[in-house]
């Protein structure tokens, strides 16, 4: 599974989407030419952007730019909005003095890093939704009104702290994304197993001491918070999508013990399996 081009689908003559996830799914490193903003509306997710690890809490949002290399972490109980857009969106405003590609480089990715102007965009996102929702006649064009503003208050307000990544850096960031896109699909093809740390370090090569290492300050997990949180997604797809009992589901995961599965899924979900299953079913 090698870092990958995302396509998304959008309305050629007005490219833009709006997606809710709620979390559980683990999106592999890639990347796309479209811009992305991420609003958390419940708990927090653990996300990484080029080689930058982060964790962007509950009415916090976090920007990607065109061609940034990013990935986010199953986080079961979160939820999250996507709006995804495309550039061309704001092709008959770029001129001579209105370099919005490279003004968007200096955009800092997270919200609480965006000034005082970080509450008026959350309320455009929100309102962009609501217009999503509705439909209505109209909507478009307050949706394009909504995205415009934003792109106002990144112009005018908003500004990187840090230098813009020269090309070194992105090549020094997908070669980490490689990296732990290597170990994203150990674990998909290994999670039934018991899986060792030693185990998992050598499939990218690297002794246990630097992985731990190298996967902690690039995703902001242990290896076995990752696992654990992975193994947690796949019996939450079971309980709802089968009728195998409890404990059948404990060892098709991947849990060695009973207790240490109850324990992380109440730990995850504030409630046991069963009453898991029992709401989703409903």
């Amino acid at each position: 599974m090698a870092i990958y081009l995302e396509m998304p689908k959008l309305n050629k003559y007005f490219p833009f989407r709006v997606i809710v996830n709620d979390g559980s799914i683990l999106t592999t490193p890639h990347w796309h030419r479209e811009l992305e903003i991420i609003y958390v509306t419940k708990e927090s997710i653990h996300l990484g952007i080029n080689d930058q690890p982060m964790i962007v809490s509950e009415g916090e949002c976090v920007f990607i730019n065109g061609g940034d290399l990013h990935y986010v972490l199953a986080s079961p109980g979160s939820e999250r909005v996507v709006y995804q857009f495309d550039i061309t969106l704001f092709s008959n405003l770029e001129n001579k003095d209105l370099d919005l590609k490279s003004i968007l480089k200096t955009v800092p990715p997270l919200s609480k890093n965006w000034g005082s102007k970080s509450s008026a965009i959350v309320e455009l996102l929100d309102k962009i939704y609501e217009e999503e929702q509705k439909k209505e006649i109209g909507s478009e064009l307050q949706i394009k009104s909504a995205i415009y503003q934003i792109m106002v208050y990144f112009i005018r307000e908003v500004t990187r702290e840090k230098k813009i990544e020269s090309t070194s850096y992105h090549l020094k960031s997908e070669e980490i994304l490689e990296k732990l896109d290597v170990v994203f699909k150990f674990v998909e093809e290994h999670y039934t197993e018991n899986i060792t740390l030693q185990e998992a370090s050598n499939s990218v090569g690297y002794s246990q001491f630097y992985f731990t290492k190298f996967f902690k300050k690039n995703t902001g997990k242990t290896f076995i918070s990752f696992l654990n949180d992975y193994r947690i997604d796949k019996a939450k797809w079971l309980l709802i999508n089968t009728s195998d009992t409890v404990s059948e589901i404990i060892s098709q995961v991947g849990f060695e013990s009973d207790k240490t599965f109850y324990r992380l899924f109440k730990q995850s979900l504030a409630i046991s399996p069963l009453a898991y299953r029992e709401k989703m079913q409903k």
